[in-house]
């Protein structure tokens, strides 16, 4: 008997430890199951940048124009930049104004209010050649002194047409530039040439092939081209890979080989090939007159120049300048433009761009300048080549370094057959020269 109480105490012990060894086990489910883990823990969220706000006490922000610039309601465009202003006054409460100030007086009033260290307004819209002047006099703020120019919501494009002396002044929120070549359709037909735009797009639209149209094209009363001597000299070096001047430098460099080559062409036109119209007065109506007339199958122009043909008795298109033998693509020539500048004296010159910059319609991008040009330009290959020249931007502001009129009666002279390219350069470089040292301080 006791044995067996024995055997069976000896039997309960081990079934207890059996039971505490596997004790703090799970054994529900399959055993044959693998072991769930336990879930990873949860990933953190990266903090949110929050926008940097500023308040400016109810400040008057003026923005000085020789137009209105006041947002408009009454289309969507207007409706938005309308909202977008007001959300902008409450955002760094501010009240934003918008002045006008006629042309003939912009100038002289902006720097004696700078000298006066009470800027007529804190953002201004002016020219590149006025730019230039109010730079070198150190009356503006650049751009990448306050910020990083890399952060702005500007495109390249628009950075580049800003560019003075290597750094950025000249702001703006949409490039609309062109300069090219207004062609008569009819004509180019009639006479059995190929069109333009078609050899334009297979990169064929050169020199040699725009001057064997103007031959073609030059019969009767007809010619085949017609210009300002001016235009057609400038055109004819830049379209060449060349420039009149080296704006970094500051040095003149229109007798380079390119420009010369240039000026060589252009010279061939009037008066050995005889293919341009002669102005009978102005220079400049008379090309255009010519043209809308449909005396001459080429002029040069610009977009804006195209809703008054929108009439004219015949079909006509927009393509580039031909390119000259040493250019690689095409190029839009732009010499001057227009744009927004901030005054020194300014205060808080830095928030007062990102008052702008905020009050921009970025979301719409070019697509009001596209629509411009379908509205003004006849037909898709204009519309195509007008957008095109947005990208093809070729910039030399030479005329801004006191050259304006340097050089009307040097190229007049050319265009005339007085004196060779060679002859017109020389004498009138010494001078040129002199002007531009003089303007960016070298004396």
């Amino acid at each position: 008997m006791k044995a067996k109480k024995l055997s069976f105490l000896l039997m309960l012990i081990f079934v207890l430890l059996l039971s505490a060894c596997s004790g703090g086990k799970e054994t529900g489910g399959n055993a044959s199951d693998p072991v769930k883990e336990d879930d990873p823990p949860a990933k953190e969220e990266e903090p949110v940048e929050e926008e940097e706000t500023y308040d400016l006490g109810g400040r008057v922000i003026r923005i000085v124009n020789h137009w209105d610039m006041t947002p408009q309601e009454g289309t969507e465009t207007g409706d938005m930049a309308v909202a977008r202003w007001h959300d902008i006054e409450e955002k760094y409460n501010v009240k934003i104004e918008w002045t006008v100030v006629p042309w003939e007086e912009k100038i002289n009033q902006l720097t004696a209010s700078i000298l006066a260290q009470e800027p007529m307004g804190d953002i201004i819209g002016i020219d590149s050649n006025q730019t230039a002047q109010l730079v070198q006099q150190d009356y503006l703020y650049a751009l990448d002194d306050l910020m990083d120019v890399s952060e702005t919501k500007m495109n390249q494009a628009m950075k580049d047409l800003g560019i003075f002396n290597g750094k950025l002044y000249l702001f703006r929120n949409e490039v609309n530039e062109s300069g090219g070549m207004f062609y008569n359709k009819t004509m180019f037909e009639q006479a059995g040439l190929p069109d333009p735009y078609e050899l334009q797009e297979k990169g064929e639209w050169t020199w040699d092939a725009m001057l064997d149209a103007a031959k073609k094209l030059t019969t009767g009363s007809n010619f085949g081209m017609s210009g300002d001597p001016n235009l057609l000299a400038e055109y004819s070096i830049a379209t060449n890979d060349a420039k009149i001047l080296d704006t970094d430098s500051g040095e003149i460099v229109m007798d380079s080989p390119n420009a010369m080559e240039g000026l060589e062409f252009m010279a061939s036109l009037i008066n050995e090939h005889k293919v341009v119209k002669p102005n009978e007065g102005s220079t400049w109506d008379d090309p255009r007159q010519y043209f809308s007339e449909g005396l001459v199958g080429m002029t040069q122009g610009w977009v804006w120049e195209a809703e008054g043909r929108l009439e004219a008795p015949f079909d006509w298109g927009y393509v580039f300048w031909p390119k000259g033998p040493k250019a690689s693509d095409y190029s839009t020539i732009v010499s001057n433009t227009g744009g927004m500048v901030i005054p020194k004296g300014v205060k808080d010159p830095e928030v007062v761009y990102k008052i702008w910059e905020d009050m921009q319609l970025w979301e719409i991008g070019q697509d009001g300048v596209i629509e411009w040009f379908e509205n003004v330009l006849p037909n898709e290959g204009s519309i195509d080549t007008a957008t095109q020249m947005l990208e093809k931007i070729n910039v030399n502001y030479w005329s801004a370094y006191d050259l304006y009129d340097a050089f009307w009666g040097t190229f007049g002279s050319i265009g005339s057959g007085e004196e060779s390219p060679s002859q017109a350069i020389a004498k009138v470089k010494s001078e040129a020269q002199a002007r531009v040292d003089a303007f960016m301080g070298k004396e």
